[in-house]
């Protein structure tokens, strides 16, 4: 990743490329415009912002689903891995195939480094099936390096379901946009931002999402927050089983949050209306991906 600074981001203009976070979780996808210089306060008042070195592939318009593959997980599922007898963080890893029961993923990292590894090297696996966080062992049957460096392990063995509250919340750091939800936004476009399917509803105002769940949010913004039962839609993108995908929910603002230490940041909260079986989908991976990432792995030694 390559770290950004206020001075890099345009104002009005689509981004050349995604803002992430520290650890490298989307904060705003590529395309997408910053209405206003205080926005991009905004934008930096959690942390660091940084630019990936490449882009990930996007998941275009009527793609099939992600291939599914032993225990219900999905090709680009998050996995946390560890080695026998290891203490600390888990590795991060991707599933990015699988045959016969046996999976291919990506080489574990962990800090940046690669995690070491044998092969016949037994290793402890959690990751969430969209239904279950999964605990399971593999043993390492092979080391590959080309195309590039990664793993084929065996089959899963000693599976374990890991139950998850049905409201889980998780604390992010995402942007988002604030819409008209009878459409009248698109008078208030920035410079830059066309009327064209990559925007279907103009932006109106950047806001930060602090807190979701699959039943509403805590939202940060610049200026001054709606009024309690105002009708409101948030437009923004989520990054799940390492695909970008645009989401729009509908719902209700609440009372204002007690004020923070900075007043020019005002909070409140955002109740969702009934949400769709794909806008569902989508925000419960992404939150148990933010568990899954931010769980600790208990390893027997």
């Amino acid at each position: 990743m390559i770290a950004l600074t206020p001075n890099d981001l345009p104002v009005g203009q689509p981004l050349p490329w995604s803002l992430l976070d520290e650890g490298g979780n989307l904060v705003l996808g590529s395309g997408s415009v910053i209405p206003e210089e205080r926005d991009i306060a905004l934008v930096f008042r959690h942390g660091a912002v940084c630019r990936p070195t490449s882009e990930p592939g996007e998941q275009a318009e009527g793609a099939r689903p992600a291939h599914v593959g032993p225990l219900g997980l999905q090709v680009g599922t998050l996995l946390q891995i560890k080695s026998q007898g290891q203490v600390g963080r888990a590795a991060a890893s991707r599933l990015i195939g699988f045959v016969e029961q046996g999976l291919f993923v990506t080489w574990p990292q962990l800090g940046g480094k690669e995690l070491q590894l044998q092969p016949g090297e037994t290793i402890l696996l959690r990751g969430f099936s969209g239904h279950a966080i999964l605990s399971f062992e593999s043993t390492v049957t092979a080391i590959c390096r080309s195309p590039f460096r990664y793993l084929v392990l065996s089959a899963p063995a000693e599976l374990k379901q890991i139950p998850v509250r049905k409201a889980a919340r998780v604390p992010t750091r995402l942007a988002a946009y604030l819409v008209d939800p009878g459409g009248g936004a698109a008078d208030e476009a920035p410079d830059g931002a066309q009327a064209d399917a990559a925007y279907p509803l103009q932006p109106s105002r950047l806001v930060l999402l602090t807190d979701l769940s699959t039943g509403g949010a805590q939202v940060e913004l610049a200026g001054p927050v709606p009024a309690p039962g105002t009708p409101i839609r948030l437009c923004f993108h989520l990054r799940t089983a390492a695909l970008d995908s645009e989401i729009m929910v509908d719902g209700v603002a609440r009372s204002p949050l007690p004020a923070p230490a900075d007043a020019d940041f005002p909070v409140f909260g955002v109740a969702f209306d009934m949400l769709g079986e794909r806008e569902l989908t989508l925000l419960q991976c992404f939150i148990y991906e933010q568990l899954l990432a931010s769980a600790s792995m208990q390893v027997p030694g």
